[in-house]
């Protein structure tokens, strides 16, 4: 699998991480209008692409796990 998921992306998909990929990525482009903080939004952003440009297969594999 070529995406990697920085810390905080990896917390980001936990947060949102439903029962598959496209879940996770609606999820988070509802709360998208929401977020106030810039990086928060910036953030999602990269998330999306890099869930986007993942197969179904490879998001099932991930192993998410929140850090503090």
């Amino acid at each position: 699998m070529d995406t990697m998921f920085t810390v905080e992306e990896s917390n980001l998909i936990c947060i949102f991480a439903g029962e598959s990929r496209n879940e996770a990525i609606e999820d988070i482009e509802r709360a998208l209008p929401y977020l106030e903080d810039t990086d928060m939004a910036e953030l999602s952003g990269r998330v999306i692409g890099k869930l986007r440009d993942m197969t179904d297969e490879e998001f099932e594999q991930l192993e998410l796990t929140e850090a503090e």
